[in-house]
């Protein structure tokens, strides 16, 4: 169950000049890498959401629960968008859920299950050969990019982030396991 926000207005004007606020209360302008990362796993758990209800009744096989294990990789990736909205010196910061190593492991095995049953051939993958497969890279091709976003702030000059490391991490397993599953759709249907 996700925690209620207790929203009460959506349209603030705030952000009207080009700055935002960060769940930490500061202010930043909308062009910070910050935001870059913010918007990038944004789009990211929103094309998952994509790919989960325009496959959740034509996954190939009963083996597996991918739409199970997609539903957690955007809570995760809930928990990210927390962390990397939040600096490690604010109050907040504690009280927010890590991405714990557990999160990662269970990840890894999934994709090891995955692996099991899919075969990887030595080529570059053309996206789109199959009907649901490039909804699939689609999604693996953003994480790639929400990775590198969070490795620019991690690596930032001016501040750096070496709290979010594990989210990077995280990132990187999801990309593997999306990579896997398209191939996985592709060799055994949707339909």
């Amino acid at each position: 169950m996700q925690p209620k926000l207790g929203f009460t207005q959506v349209t603030t004007r705030g952000g009207d000049g080009g700055d935002a606020t960060l769940f930490d209360g500061s202010r930043l302008a909308k062009s910070d890498s910050v935001f870059d990362a913010l918007g990038d796993i944004d789009e990211l758990t929103s094309y998952i959401g994509v790919v989960r209800t325009t496959n959740r009744d034509r996954w190939p096989d009963g083996l597996f629960d991918f739409d199970g294990v997609l539903r957690e990789g955007q809570v995760v990736l809930s928990r990210i968008l927390a962390l990397v909205a939040c600096s490690p010196t604010a109050p907040q910061y504690s009280r927010l859920p890590p991405v714990d190593r557990s999160a990662l492991e269970e990840l890894e095995l999934q994709e090891a299950r995955l692996l099991q049953h899919t075969t990887i051939q030595p080529v570059f993958v053309i996206p789109g050969d199959h009907d649901h497969s490039g909804e699939i890279d689609f999604a693996r091709a953003i994480c790639r990019r929400c990775e590198r976003t969070v490795v620019a702030i991690i690596r930032s000059p001016a501040q750096p982030r070496p709290d979010l490391h594990e989210a990077q991490r995280f990132l990187n397993r999801l990309s593997d396991y999306l990579f896997v599953l398209a191939r996985h759709v592709e060799q055994f249907g949707t339909d």
